[in-house]
């Protein structure tokens, strides 16, 4: 029997989506076999089925970095205070340390 890849669009304004998959031995079986699996409540307006074997698979060797993008993550931010300190005293060392103190911006209708 063939593995075949299920996928199902809920509403009409909604993107196919892959819901699951099935064995079956031919496209005709992986269609009734899809409706009465996935969709026997009404849960979509359209569904279609591929074989497994058409699908291509990337090398995971491509989906390694190979450049520092610890900035996207969160433990890219560990130690930010000491970094933020750091760039304080070199904006300070450089003359440009009062570009920190910015003025309270007024509140309208507070009469000051």
């Amino acid at each position: 029997m063939a593995t075949f890849e299920v996928f199902g669009r809920r509403k009409w304004d909604a993107p196919m989506e892959h819901v699951g998959m099935l064995h079956a031995p031919d496209e005709q079986a992986a269609l009734v076999l899809a409706r009465e699996t996935h969709f026997r409540h009404e849960e979509g307006v359209e569904y279609a089925v591929c074989p497994s074997e058409h699908f291509h698979r990337q090398d995971p060797q491509l989906l390694e970095r190979h450049v520092d993008i610890s900035y996207r993550l969160q433990s890219g931010y560990a130690g930010f205070r000491d970094k933020r300190e750091a760039a304080r005293a070199a904006a300070d060392a450089r003359g440009r340390g009062h570009l920190r103190d910015r003025p309270v911006p007024r509140r309208h209708g507070s009469g000051t």
